[in-house]
Parts: C-alpha cells; structure tokens; sequence
C-alpha cells in the first residue's frame, strides 16, 4: 500500500514539474506588471535572454515566476527559445559603414521622391496595404472642411 502510494505521488509530483515552462525574454527589455493588462504597476524589468518560468496564461498576457518574484508579461515579448545572438559577415569600419549607408539611402529616397509614385506604385502599395491613398486623399479634401470648434468638440468626446 505504501508503495503505490509513493508512485501515485512521485506522479503527480513529476506532472507539476512538467506543466511548468520555461520562456525567454525576447525584447531589449520587458515590463513584469502586478495584473494581466498595460496600466498594471510595473513589479519589474527583466532582459533580452533572461529566463522565466510561466505559471499560468490568460488573454494573452503570460504568468511568470523570476526568482522569488511573479507577474504578468505580455506574451508577444517572450517565446520558448533563447533569443539567437546576432551575426554579422560585415568587417568594415563602423564609421565608415555608415557614411557609406547614409549616402546610399539618401540617394534612394531623394530619387524616389523626385520622381513621385506612378498611378499603378499608389494602386499596387494600396492592394499590399503598405499606403492607403484613397483615405490620404480623402483627408486632405476634409482638413479645409473641419473647424478648430470641431476638432475640440472631438477632443472631448462631444
């Protein structure tokens, strides 16, 4: 009798040792919060790579336990996997790599807004949902329309 007892609880002991999972912190930094939700107090910081163990999981927001410490972090700042180190084939010199790639960009976005977008670039960023033209144009018409009284009765919800 004994020793069934002992399996039945090195079982459920081996269950809540499985049920728990570790994430790592994927973000630069990322806020710990008291409860599930961004106007939460702020419990702690905890860094890119730490580890935390997730206790619970609720409307995407994730119950972790650092240390003695719990609280909330919203999932879309951690994953299962450390996060990867950051690989580089470049060697040049940094000072020179960015004079260099601000020439470049410079060049490219004087070019591109020289030249304008064309009827079918407006309709093709439009359809990849990248710009949305018709509402652009659409506000534009609108801003000499609109008061300054209209846009404080806005302001305050009237």
């Amino acid at each position: 009798m004994k020793r069934a007892f002992f399996i039945i609880a090195a079982i459920l002991l081996l269950q809540g040792t499985a049920s728990a999972k570790d994430l790592f912190v994927q973000s630069v930094k990322a806020k710990i919060m008291s409860e599930p939700n961004f106007k939460a107090q702020v419990l702690n910081t905890v860094n890119r790579g730490d580890k935390l163990e997730q206790v619970e999981e609720k409307d995407g927001w994730i119950k972790v336990k650092t240390g003695a410490a719990s609280g909330w972090i919203n999932h879309m700042a951690v994953a299962d996997n450390p996060p990867m180190e950051k690989v580089t084939v470049i060697t040049a010199d940094a000072s020179d790599l960015q004079e260099k790639a601000r020439k470049r960009s410079s060049a490219i976005t004087s070019a591109a807004a020289a030249r304008g977008l064309s009827d079918a670039e407006r309709k093709r960023m439009n359809e990849i949902g990248q710009a949305d033209y018709r509402s652009m144009a659409y506000l534009e018409e609108m801003s000499g329309k609109i008061s300054d009284r209209d846009v404080q009765d806005f302001e305050a919800g009237k």
